[in-house]
């Protein structure tokens, strides 16, 4: 298989295996989809000399495994603060929508309230653990989920996980840190629910509700920097059978930021 997720041909991307979901061989992984939007969002942060400080997209609609053509706009450009449009479209379907906040940074401005976050230990050093149960991933198709690597790591403040993928999102393309961590913000859930497991916050049961999320939002207090993330202080909480799941998002050099995800009961 190649080492990306999409061929692209002017506003074309046509999707790899890599790009499938571990749910139906017809359908997209969130978080292919969501580095598109945050590959726009990109472009026109590069246009405005502003920086992407949040994402937000919309998974409102199955994606198909097929080519989807992204389109995005300014709703508003302005000196300090520019509001982008991303749209996903397969054919006359429109699958996905998001938008991005671009902000003027300052750097003359002090940081006068509360100070980053150390990271956690790792990623050199501490063993891989299996992102999906080893029973489902066997029979799971192709698809973004089996290029995921996540590393455990804990110390006093807890559990985290670091999170990587090794894919490029497009063709001979070099992945941004932005990017890559748009994708794997799709994985807030799973991995929230992984650090609770992991801490007895809450027991095993088989009889829990099972919950898919229609969207993600990332914060970015700063810019991400390298390949690895790491996610921590996860929390999941449901009520009527929709829930919010949330994490704080780390590199080597410390917090830049926080994933939100909005869930639904998915019995």
């Amino acid at each position: 298989m190649p080492e990306f997720l999409y061929r692209r041909s002017g506003d074309l991307h046509a999707p790899t295996e890599w790009a499938g979901s571990p749910w139906s061989r017809e359908l997209q992984h969130g978080g292919p989809v969501c580095g598109l939007v945050a590959s726009a969002a990109e472009a026109a942060a590069a246009e405005t000399g502003l920086r992407v400080v949040r994402l937000s997209v919309d998974l409102y609609r199955p994606t198909p495994l097929q080519p989807l053509a992204l389109e995005w706009q300014f709703l508003r450009r302005g000196r300090r603060l520019s509001l982008v449009e991303v749209r996903l479209r397969h054919g006359d379907t429109e699958v996905t929508r998001g938008t991005a906040l671009l902000l003027a940074p300052n750097g003359a401005v002090s940081n006068t309230w509360q100070s980053s976050e150390p990271p956690p230990p790792g990623p050199e050093g501490h063993d891989a653990i299996q992102f999906m149960p080893r029973e489902y991933l066997a029979k799971a198709p192709p698809g973004f989920h089996r290029s995921v690597e996540v590393r455990l790591a804990e110390d006093e403040l807890g559990p985290a996980m670091w999170v990587t993928t090794p894919l490029d999102l497009i063709e001979g393309h070099a992945t941004s840190a932005l990017v890559r961590s748009a994708m794997l913000s799709d994985l807030t859930f799973g991995l929230s629910a992984r650090m609770l497991l992991r801490r007895g916050f809450v027991p095993l049961d088989s009889r829990r509700v099972a919950l898919i999320n229609a969207d993600v939002t990332l914060y970015l207090e700063r810019p991400p920097e390298g390949d690895w993330i790491a996610m921590r202080h996860g929390s999941v909480r449901d009520v009527d059978g929709i829930g919010i799941a949330e994490v704080v998002q780390l590199d080597r050099g410390g917090r830049y930021g926080r994933s939100i995800q909005a869930l639904v009961a998915n019995p």
